[in-house]
């Protein structure tokens, strides 16, 4: 259970840094305010309604902190390199926060036993919940909900880790060039005939963009894959797979340089793999 908390305010966490938008300081300090309000309301569900120790939770407070400090959300922004802050040095060392995070809810899903819980929360379930709310393990639920909010946008931050740094949403983007002028994965936006201009008048960096939409196709691919793999609906879960990659594959073919197919290879599996964890670890939840 204390793993389901630990994804929670990861969770809840990334979903407030995602959208503020920027990293100007007043931003900056409502981010602070909201995520520590979160922190604090999820808190109380796991101390007084779940029954988990305090020095638990602030364990996975702690891990919380230093994932936020170690890592930079992805937003889904198509800013210039130019007007996007320097990153400081410990949010520069690729993937290990994702590693460690892996390893501590190995820890706490293998070795930490499990608390018989008692609260509020347990209260609603046993007694005014629905009943198929009630026919799941408290456990599972909070695994569940845990993951769900993993998945939306701290999924984004392993995915971007995962790449190789030239391929990397910091990188290519938002219209990054590389050392000869070529953009890319590059795309020009369509215009109307009556707004063109003389070539050589346009800017060159203006209008390309790089899978945009794939920031908020990914959390929601990944909460259908695993919410799927719950229910066995293995078919269906080799059905998106196989439309995602016939929907990418004209993309890709016109793309040139072969990177464009790298980062949807990466980051597919690296998303898809995640989903299916996701998935394992509420299932071994359920089963006490």
């Amino acid at each position: 259970m204390l793993a389901g908390v630990l994804l929670a305010i990861i969770g809840t966490a990334d979903v407030v840094r995602t959208r503020t938008g920027t990293d100007a300081a007043p931003r900056r300090v409502l981010t602070v305010i909201v995520v520590l309000l979160l922190w604090i309301g999820v808190a109380v569900v796991a101390v007084p309604g779940l029954g988990l120790p305090v020095g638990a939770v602030a364990t996975a407070i702690v891990l919380a902190a230093l994932w936020i400090a170690t890592t930079t959300p992805v937003r889904p922004t198509d800013a210039r390199p130019s007007t996007t802050p320097r990153r400081v040095w410990w949010r520069r060392s690729g993937s290990w926060p994702s590693v460690l995070l892996a390893v501590a809810l190995a820890v706490l899903l293998l070795t930490v036993p499990s608390v018989d819980p008692s609260g509020f929360v347990v209260e609603w379930q046993r007694g005014s919940a629905p009943a198929f709310v009630a026919a799941v393990p408290l456990a599972a639920i909070v695994g569940g909900v845990g993951a769900a909010l993993f998945l939306v946008d701290s999924a984004n931050v392993v995915v971007a880790q995962a790449l190789p740094p030239g391929l990397s949403p910091d990188t290519v983007g938002r219209a990054v060039e590389d050392g000869r002028g070529r953009r890319l994965f590059a795309r020009r936006p369509r215009r109307d005939p009556r707004d063109a201009q003389p070539a050589g008048d346009d800017d060159a960096g203006a209008g390309t963009v790089l899978l945009q939409g794939g920031r908020m196709i990914g959390p929601i691919e990944r909460l259908l894959l695993a919410g799927f793999s719950l229910v066995g609906a293995f078919p269906v879960i080799a059905a998106l797979i196989a439309a995602k990659g016939i929907v990418r594959f004209p993309e890709i073919r016109r793309e040139t340089t072969g990177y464009q197919a790298e980062y949807f290879l990466i980051g597919s599996l690296v998303s898809w793999a995640m989903a299916f964890a996701a998935a394992g670890m509420c299932w071994l939840l359920a089963q006490g």
